[in-house]
């Protein structure tokens, strides 16, 4: 899977305890679980309102407060979420000065690029996911990329019990684990690429029918409409006003399922946030993971499909 991905990277990176490793709080908790089951101390950093992605200025802000008491800086996870590219211009040279590692969980953006290049491959290492959700599925599992030889021998070792050939014998140079795609997943995958391209250009189309459906519904922010956007997700975000809850349950009774977004894992009790703080140091995460709600979204969507979820949805805002 694409979090075993990332625990794989933080072994090869050498997380260690006394480091902090920044983690965008909006974002399914995977690379804040990891991170922390490794031994790290994770710092949350807000998100863009319109991009949903690290926030470059909460960053650097973040990154001052970790060393004005002394801690020590080890890596930056930059989550490219729901598809679209984080600012990889502006955060890689921020890494670069504070002499810290990249790791990007490109788990929803499989086919977006950036200037710079396609995401997954700007960082130390890149991680895809092809769960169920994802442009293309294996049902579970994802894959991790490098461009460091050594890195990619250490991790093809890693996820397979620390195995190594030595002159043509197997040997096991140290305790690893065994995170294999099969080869049932992998020849499902594999054919899916195929046809990735297609289904990756309709996505964009059909979050372009929603904007044309909804742009300017009150009580309604949309996506920013990105070209390079592969929309794994099309979240929208309601007024303060709207209940999120109780918009999914009128939804779900026209015959529509919708979802919240993602979480604020600053907010998590997994991270003991049992309460909410008086200065929530991601203000933008949490009114995303209250307000935030995600439209039905496929590669098999037609028109009439996104009409009638954008008909509904807007007579459920005004019920």
């Amino acid at each position: 899977s694409a979090t075993a991905g990332l625990h794989l990277a933080f072994e090869t990176l050498g997380v260690h305890k006394v480091e902090v490793i920044f983690v965008p709080s909006f974002a399914w908790p995977s690379a804040a679980n990891m991170a922390s089951r490794c031994g790290a101390e994770v710092v949350f950093v807000d998100v863009e309102p319109q991009s949903y992605n690290l926030c470059p200025i909460d960053l650097k802000l973040k990154i001052q407060q970790c060393l004005s008491v002394g801690k020590q800086l080890q890596g930056i996870v930059v989550v490219h979420e729901f598809g679209l590219a984080a600012d990889m211009e502006i955060i890689l040279p921020i890494a670069k000065k504070e002499g810290m590692w990249v790791v990007e969980d490109a788990a929803c953006a499989l086919g977006a690029h950036t200037p710079l290049g396609p995401v997954g491959t700007l960082g130390a290492m890149g991680v895809f996911s092809f769960h169920q959700r994802k442009s293309i599925t294996t049902g579970e599992g994802g894959c991790i990329i490098t461009k460091n030889v050594e890195t990619d021998a250490q991790l093809r070792s890693l996820r397979n019990h620390g195995q190594v050939m030595d002159h043509g014998k197997r040997s096991f140079g140290s305790c690893g684990w065994n995170y294999r795609l099969t080869e049932f997943q992998a020849a499902l995958g594999n054919v899916q690429l195929t046809k990735f391209q297609t289904m990756l250009s309709h996505r964009r189309v059909v979050a372009a029918w929603y904007h044309e459906y909804l742009n300017g519904v009150e009580s309604l922010q949309l996506p920013t409409l990105d070209q390079a956007h592969t929309w794994q997700t099309f979240m929208t975000v309601l007024d303060s006003s709207v209940s999120r809850d109780g918009l999914i349950a009128e939804m779900k009774s026209k015959g529509v399922e919708c979802s919240m977004g993602a979480f604020a894992a600053h907010r998590l009790p997994s991270f003991k946030a049992t309460k909410a703080e008086a200065n929530d140091p991601c203000p933008v995460s949490t009114q995303l993971f209250n307000q935030g709600c995600s439209l039905p979204m496929h590669s098999f969507m037609d028109e009439s499909k996104v009409r009638d979820v954008s008909n509904a949805l807007k007579a459920s805002l005004q019920d």
